[in-house]
């Protein structure tokens, strides 16, 4: 065709004006249109009606082509809903678009056509928790351990069982409990490998890499490297199945090189490298396991390469503020100062300070803990042989304990309440992420009374919460982190300007995100919450010395703020929390 086009258009060129006038036109457009149906069909993977199945959409030869099977069996309809959306979803998180795979599975377990299906539930629970495993989410992934132990105990599937058991040893052994999490994890894979689970290779393959990396990280080279064969014999028979997989021998080999120039074992790591290097098929997030290796030996552009894509595939996935991300960073910083980039570096360290500053500091260490403790007391109930006797001895101490109860809760409810909210109060400021970006500030208005705001609220334009949402926690970062309610004159008029809005607005953002009635209440909510740390921080302090401090010079505001918010005046505070703490003391000692 290229041929006959060259002749057509050669002949046009030496034909005269007129006649070039009237056939180079309609040449061209026949030259555009032959390009256009080419590039059109090219694109479009045309599939044939044999194709459309699920089970052909989970053995295509590419992640395309399985995308384009869903897609058309969602267009026409040709499946159940939940089970297209777990198969996108599985599609999501092969191709580490794990974000989104996470609402695909959230979707299809929330559909009703599962409600009936126990194994389905089950497959898509284990599908949220390694996803929220993946993804760091801490507070979620506990829910979903949870979950998928009780639906496998229930179901007496000890496979699923398995794998619950050894993202909780992983999770301990994060949280400094090493030895139980060993256990756990060398427990939950014998139970794997006795079992007659058909992805059994693949879950072995990646329970034998979180093990090199956890003995890896303790500097247990030996036993390391007994998990790393392991893991090799486990990819080798998943390559031998299955040949989608050719990555799973490309990390054997990253994870092994790494371990053995950190075990000081550079020759055995040089032939690693070489046989990771003649792997194809990996991607950035199983290759990072090579980094230790490519620095120690100074390969440091294939390091920047690594770095540099897995840092952008974070961003893109909108999961930039994390460890793994602080990690990585750290790492790219060390690259870059190495090849003499200081600059970049330096931009590095800026961006690992950002995110510290914003990280969330929850409490995933005792949520695991509590999990751990709550898995212990169910099986602990399993091994009751009569559940009758169970019962019965439940029913007694519920009994004993709702006397003991029912006597104390008169007395203790209230200082119970209060020392609850205060707990939750001293933890607020760890659990901020603060998002600080430019805006241009809407136009002064006049100040109104009470009643005219009131009104003149209910008469305002309509305003995207999400974004009164995202100002309100701009704002409340910035009082906070700053202090800027330790001002004695700060009020509703220094807020509106920080986050460039009219007075009005503030008043409704407060009355929305604060559970504060007005911008006053806000402000003095954060003093009397700065005060509480003041009263146990320094005991010798006066209430007054502690009320000036805090932005008050009013003490009777202070106290009369302070009972407010935590039930009780500053001095009872003070009292109380002493209490407990040489309570505490006694009970340690």
């Amino acid at each position: 065709m290229s041929k006959n086009l060259y002749y057509i258009v050669s002949g046009c060129s030496g034909a005269g004006k007129t006649t070039a006038s009237h056939t180079v036109l309609p040449v061209l457009l026949l030259i555009i249109g032959l390009l256009t149906a080419s590039l059109t069909s090219d694109a479009r993977i045309v599939l044939p009606d044999t194709m459309l199945t699920v089970k052909k959409a989970y053995s295509a030869a590419s992640t395309d082509t399985s995308l384009a099977i869903i897609q058309a069996m969602r267009k026409r309809e040709m499946a159940p809903a939940w089970q297209l959306d777990m198969a996108e979803g599985d599609y999501c998180f092969a191709t580490l678009q794990y974000p989104k795979a996470l609402t695909l599975y959230e979707q299809a377990y929330d559909n009703p056509g599962i409600k009936d299906s126990a194994n389905v539930q089950l497959g898509l629970l284990k599908r949220l928790m390694d996803t929220h495993d993946i993804l760091l989410n801490e507070d979620k992934l506990v829910t979903f351990i949870h979950k998928v132990r009780q639906k496998a105990i229930q179901r007496h599937n000890d496979t699923f069982l398995s794998m619950a058991n050894f993202i909780i040893g992983k999770r301990m052994h994060a949280h400094q409990k090493q030895e139980k999490g060993y256990e756990l994890c060398l427990q939950a894979v014998e139970m794997m490998k006795s079992s007659d689970y058909f992805r059994k290779s693949v879950e072995l393959c990646n329970d034998y890499a979180e093990l090199v990396q956890m003995y890896m990280k303790d500097g247990r080279y030996e036993e390391a490297l007994r998990m790393s064969l392991l893991q090799e014999e486990a990819a080798r028979q998943i390559n031998s199945t299955n040949a989608k997989n050719k990555h799973s021998l490309r990390f054997v080999f990253a994870l092994r090189a790494s371990l053995l120039i950190k075990a000081d074992r550079k020759e055995e790591a040089a032939l690693a490298y070489a046989k990771w290097k003649l792997e194809k098929g990996g991607d950035c997030v199983t290759d990072k396991a090579i980094l230790d290796y490519l620095i120690q030996n100074r390969h440091f552009d294939e390091a920047h390469d690594i770095i540099h894509e897995y840092c952008d595939l974070l961003r893109t996935q909108k999961q930039n503020y994390n460890y793994r991300m602080i990690d990585m960073l750290a790492t790219g910083s060390q690259v870059e100062t190495a090849m003499g980039n200081y600059e970049e570096a330096a931009v590095h360290w800026q961006e690992i300070k950002t995110i510290v500053d914003s990280i969330q500091n929850g409490t995933s260490k005792n949520l695991m803990e509590t999990t751990w403790d709550l898995i212990q007391r169910e099986e602990d109930v399993k091994e009751k042989n009569n559940l009758l006797n169970v019962l019965g001895v439940i029913l007694l101490l519920g009994m004993a304990i709702g006397a003991i109860v029912l006597y104390y809760t008169r007395r203790i409810r209230h200082r119970n309440k209060a020392l609850l909210k205060v707990l939750n109060s001293l933890d607020a400021y760890r659990r901020r992420v603060i998002e600080e970006k430019s805006e241009e500030s809407p136009a002064d208005q006049v100040e109104l009374d009470d009643g005219q705001q009131e009104r003149q609220d209910s008469q305002l334009p309509t305003v995207s919460e999400d974004e009164n949402e995202r100002l309100f926690v701009k704002l409340d970062g910035q009082i906070t982190r700053d202090r800027l309610f330790l001002k004695p004159n700060f009020g509703r008029d220094d807020m509106a300007r920080l986050i460039g809005v009219d007075k009005n607005r503030i008043g409704h953002i407060m009355a929305r995100y604060s559970n504060a009635s007005n911008a006053s209440v806000y402000i003095n909510t954060k003093r009397v919450e700065y005060g509480a740390k003041l009263l146990l921080a320094n005991p010798d302090f006066t209430i007054a010395a502690v009320a000036n401090e805090c932005g008050m010079s009013n003490t009777v505001t202070f106290n009369r703020t302070f009972k407010e918010v935590y039930g009780m005046t500053p001095s009872e505070y003070r009292s109380n929390m002493k209490s407990m703490d040489n309570n505490k003391k006694k009970n340690y000692s």
